[in-house]
Order: C-alpha cells, then sequence, then structure tokens
C-alpha cells in the first residue's frame, strides 16, 4: 500500500504536481506515492519525462484602433460630421461598424426625374450615400451609374469630388451620355451586374438604386435580380417622388432567389425625411442579407 500525506502547504509555487505513479511490474499493477512540484508546470513535467516543448507561437499583432467615421470625415469634408453622427449611429444598431462593403449608387436620370435634379435633390443623395461610402469601403469610394434610355457608368464619388458632383462631373447631368431620357432599369442593372461580376471579389456590395417610377419591364427586372441573387450584391431600392415603381416595390418578396438580396422603400420628397430615419432605413434589411449571403456561401 503507497501512503503519501500534503496539504496545500506543501506546494506553494508549484504549477504542477505528480502525486503518483502507477505502473506494471512482474504482470501486477503498482502504485508509488511521487509528491514531486514542477514550478515551471506542465512544461517541466513533459521534460522531466524526456520530452520537448514546442515554442509558444508569438502573439499576433494587435490590429491598428479603427478610424472613426467622424474623423475621417472631419479631416476631408467638415461639412459632413453631421451626417457622419447619424450614420454611425444607424451603423451601431445594426452592428454593421465592422463590415467592409463595397458601395454603389445608381440614379434614374430620365425626364420625369429633371426636378429631382434642379432642386438638387440627387445631390442630396450623394451627400447622404458618401459617409456609408466613406464606412464601408477602405478606399472610401462610392461607385456611381446614371440612366436613361441607356447607363453610363460616372467617376466614383469622394470625398474630394463629392461637392456639386451631379452638376459637374462628366459635364453635369445634363450632358451625361444616356441616350433618350427614358429608364430602361434593365440595362443599368446589367451593367452594374457585369462591373461586379468581372471583379471577381466576394466583397458584399450595397448598391442604392435610385428610380422616380414609371417601372415597367417587370419581367427582365425579376429575371436580372433572379440572376444577382447568387452574387454578393445587394440591392436597396429607393422610390423618390414618384409612382408606378412597379416589381420593384414586390421584390423584396418575390420567390425563386437563393437569398432575399433586395429591398424596397419610397420617399415623397428627400428633404422631409429625418436623416437619422433615412440610415435606418438604409441599412434596415442590409444585416438580414449578409448573413444570409454567407449562409449560402456567396461571401
Amino acid at each position: 500500500m503507497a501512503r503519501g500525506e500534503f496539504s496545500g502547504a506543501t506546494f506553494t509555487a508549484e504549477k504542477a504536481i505528480m502525486v503518483a505513479d502507477i505502473y506494471r511490474k512482474n504482470g501486477e499493477w503498482r502504485i508509488a506515492s511521487n509528491l514531486q512540484g514542477y514550478n515551471a508546470g506542465l512544461d517541466a513535467l513533459v521534460v522531466h519525462f524526456g520530452g520537448e516543448v514546442a515554442d509558444a507561437p508569438a502573439p499576433a499583432p494587435a490590429a491598428p484602433p479603427r478610424i472613426s467615421l467622424e474623423k475621417k470625415i472631419a479631416d476631408a469634408a467638415p461639412q459632413l460630421i453631421s451626417l457622419a453622427k447619424k450614420a454611425q449611429v444607424s451603423l451601431e444598431k445594426a452592428r454593421l461598424t465592422d463590415t467592409k462593403a463595397r458601395v454603389g449608387l445608381v440614379l434614374d436620370a430620365s425626364g420625369s426625374m429633371n426636378p429631382q435634379y434642379t432642386r438638387g435633390h440627387v445631390q442630396e443623395v450623394v451627400d447622404r450615400l458618401i459617409p456609408l461610402a466613406v464606412h464601408f469601403d477602405d478606399d472610401g469610394a462610392l461607385d456611381c451609374w446614371a440612366f436613361g434610355a441607356k447607363p453610363q457608368q460616372l467617376n466614383a464619388v469622394t470625398l474630394s469630388n463629392f461637392q456639386n458632383f451631379i452638376r459637374t462631373d462628366h459635364g453635369g447631368w445634363k450632358d451625361w451620355e444616356l441616350g433618350a431620357r427614358i429608364n430602361d432599369e434593365p440595362k443599368a442593372m446589367r451593367m452594374v451586374i457585369d462591373y461586379y461580376k468581372k471583379s471577381g471579389d466576394k466583397t458584399p456590395v450595397y448598391i442604392l438604386f435610385i428610380s422616380d417610377g414609371g417601372v415597367h419591364q417587370d419581367r427582365e427586372i425579376t429575371r436580372l435580380m433572379t440572376e444577382a441573387a447568387k452574387l454578393p450584391i445587394f440591392w436597396q431600392f429607393v422610390g423618390l417622388g414618384g409612382r408606378g415603381y412597379g416589381i420593384l416595390e414586390k421584390l423584396d418578396d418575390m420567390g425563386g432567389r437563393v437569398v432575399d438580396n433586395c429591398n424596397f422603400f419610397a420617399l415623397d420628397r428627400l428633404d422631409e425625411i429625418p436623416e437619422e430615419k433615412l440610415y435606418d432605413l438604409l441599412m434596415e434589411e442590409f444585416p438580414d442579407w449578409l448573413k444570409a449571403a454567407k449562409g449560402a456561401g456567396i461571401l
């Protein structure tokens, strides 16, 4: 019989102890009291029995502190600080503060949109969206398209060129090369889809698609959005001061897609909705799509 006596006071500095040896000799199992301690813990115990202990991996370098959205905006466009603060609140509520994404804007430039352009409402859309692009995109760039009978890709919007972008880019909105000023949404959608498909990048893309209605190519739009559901693109459609949004109002509930990749809401006037409410609406379904797209292997 093996016997050994010890208490907590016996081992004060040791991080590992060996209380007993259990071994087999001459066909019999035996036990012997040991009571040996190791200040260096389990590593010393391994070495005692002839083992080798691998060096501990170097700790991963700490991630650099994330620069706040407000700070990014303040350095380059202090006039947008108020918008940045409101956008930050919505991003925090939607748990999107650490999300990386590309951001795109598609603008209806059909003739019926003329009042929205001349009154500065379309420029207001750019102003409100650029803080989100700065937050989500490492380059702080907002990809931009406009469409009439045909689409045109404009320059990317950044903090350095967002002011008066609508009146100045590519000669200003009146000179954009869009053909007849009628609305052909499918051609614009196809250009956007092909642009991001070509990149082969799985970074999520958030598209804000502005329309004032008169949407009638329901079948083609449905086909394109079903195709686009397999891609890392989320489409947020916003009706602005119009009517007759057609299939855009039903895309959110449309079946036959891998994931729900669309959302829609309409506004009579952009300047009548509080900015906090606008950012909440813009971010309302994006988190759910991110989760679904990851689950489907799209992201």
